[in-house]
């Protein structure tokens, strides 16, 4: 579990397994290692590394204030720590604030992604108003309100046929999700900010990496029209869904999603086969 100076945080990630490299970025206020689900069904062929984005988990540094968080800010401590540890060229999967970052990286260091996983995600803040009052709403809490008043809004990431008809499955979830979560309430509120600011919907047809747009079909917070943009925007971006799922798809049907890696892993196009050709 190393850690590794990158400007002026010092970057916790961990790692298992050999092979092709996957870099799996996570959430708003989450660790890296929320990824467990995933990293244990593909480590046996690769190189998986979980990161910890400024601001949660074990990474450290910073001003501390929120006002360094941005989304091109992350995805450059991202880039700066793939340098530090000589990944080279890697598939990189982020879920949701961990999908705008990843959106950043293949953007601004196409050198450095080889294939996009992006877990229910969004193109514009600015201009998808349901989920930008979303961000706005929780950060104002997560500022001004006790810690366990802000915690009870978080159902709206789950999906709603797992709190009506697999109670047994959410209580899971929520006991697994509570395990991932980052004790920075600092950190957190900047991540918020950092999901406020994020905007690639006119730069998303310059990606040129081969691209997996997923979500569950009862995400309430990253929409499924705010996917179906995403993948619409990159050229030849594959999009699927996940049944019964929300915004914890990663968590509340693990294989579904990683059948669903699985399947782009192995496409001709991730193995370096040019478009078109």
């Amino acid at each position: 579990m190393p850690d590794v100076e990158c400007g002026d945080i010092s970057v916790h990630y961990e790692e298992a397994g050999s092979g092709p490299p996957i870099i799996w970025i996570p959430g708003t206020g989450l660790r890296g290692r929320t990824w467990e689900l995933q990293t244990a069904r593909f480590q046996a062929q690769h190189r998986c590394l979980t990161v910890d984005l400024r601001g949660s988990g074990d990474t450290t540094g910073g001003n501390g204030t929120g006002n360094d968080y941005t989304v091109t800010g992350m995805a450059a401590d991202i880039a700066a720590w793939m340098d530090a540890i000589g990944v080279g060229n890697a598939v990189v999967a982020g879920l949701s604030l961990g999908s705008a970052v990843a959106q950043e990286l293949a953007l601004a260091r196409p050198d450095l992604v080889r294939g996009l996983i992006l877990l229910a995600t969004w193109s514009s803040s600015a201009r998808e108003h349901h989920i930008r009052r979303h961000f706005q709403s929780r950060l104002y809490a997560i500022e001004n309100g006790p810690l366990d008043v802000y915690a009870q809004f978080a159902f709206w990431m789950s999906s709603p046929s797992l709190f009506d008809h697999e109670p047994d499955r959410q209580a899971a979830v929520e006991q697994r999700l509570k395990t991932h979560m980052s004790s920075t309430p600092a950190g957190t509120a900047g991540h918020f900010k950092a999901d406020l600011s994020h905007e690639t919907r006119d730069r998303l047809p310059r990606i040129g990496c081969p691209a997996l747009v997923v979500h569950g079909d009862e995400d309430l917070i990253t929409l499924p029209w705010y996917n179906r943009t995403v993948a619409g925007l990159i050229p030849g971006a594959s999009y699927r869904t996940i049944a019964k799922a929300g915004h914890l798809a990663w968590l509340e049907r693990p294989d579904e999603l990683n059948d669903l890696i699985e399947a782009f892993l192995a496409d001709a196009s991730y193995r370096g086969v040019q478009r078109g050709a």
